[in-house]
């Protein structure tokens, strides 16, 4: 993972709705720590058709803007930025920062050991959810669930919003989803698997903050979608949709 050069070692894309409550803080935080890093890291933010001031909050912070003129959904932020970030690996996290960065280093650790797709999980031993919101809980164990026993046996956390993935594992998969909204990480993962891509989970912590959690749907509304996005998934397979 050699940057003499002066390649950019690591993108971070995160995708934001509406965030200009946390947009600011989020980018601060993500640049302070990995300005004190070895390696070069840009940060891209992907505006998902927002009317408030996130995309000004976003350059104000620091970060690239990529502005969709739509709210298209996460599924489709997410692409965005992974087929427009430069970095030799891509993460994705969400743009209430919710989870410790350092976690980060032990996806390097993956990497290294022959990985090429990382993703975060609350439900490692190592983990810590530590005061997680009672809807963020119950949203990811209905679609941990869901998508577990359909889609992705194997995985113990399927929607936690830290995901990392090598340039070449970001450009298979990111140029064949098809799903632009709540689901799109399922499609992913499940890309991945049929790609013969190797796939991680690493620990990661929780952080309790202030400021407005991202908008997130109601469990019974999460659950519809999920289980519609397994079966789009299931539909673009079976219609010859993911053959690149």
């Amino acid at each position: 993972m050699s940057d003499a050069n002066g390649d950019i070692r690591l993108s971070i894309i995160i995708p934001a709705y509406m965030e200009e409550l946390n947009i600011f803080s989020t980018v601060k935080s993500l640049r302070e720590y990995f300005d004190a890093q070895p390696y070069p890291t840009e940060f891209i933010v992907v505006d998902d058709g927002s009317t408030d001031r996130t995309s000004e909050l976003a350059r104000d912070a620091g970060a690239t803007v990529i502005r969709l003129v739509s709210n298209r959904g996460k599924g489709a932020a997410v692409r965005t930025g992974m087929l427009a970030g430069l970095g030799e690996y891509l993460l994705t996290t969400d743009a209430d920062y919710p989870y410790e960065i350092d976690a980060i280093e032990r996806c390097f650790d993956e990497f290294r050991n022959g990985a090429d797709v990382v993703i975060g999980s609350r439900n490692l031993s190592e983990s810590d959810r530590g005061r997680e919101r009672t809807k963020r809980k119950v949203i990811s164990r209905i679609g941990n669930v869901i998508s577990r026993l359909l889609i992705l046996p194997g995985i113990s956390d399927t929607q936690a919003g830290f995901k990392c993935f090598s340039k070449p594992a970001a450009n298979k998969i990111f140029s064949l989803t098809r799903v632009d909204g709540w689901g799109f990480d399922i499609e992913a993962l499940y890309l991945a698997g049929m790609l013969g891509l190797k796939i991680r989970e690493v620990p990661i912590h929780l952080i309790h903050r202030t400021i407005q959690p991202s908008r997130i749907k109601s469990p019974m509304r999460t659950a519809i979608a999920v289980f519609l996005s397994i079966f789009r998934v299931h539909w673009n397979r079976l219609s010859g949709k993911y053959q690149g």
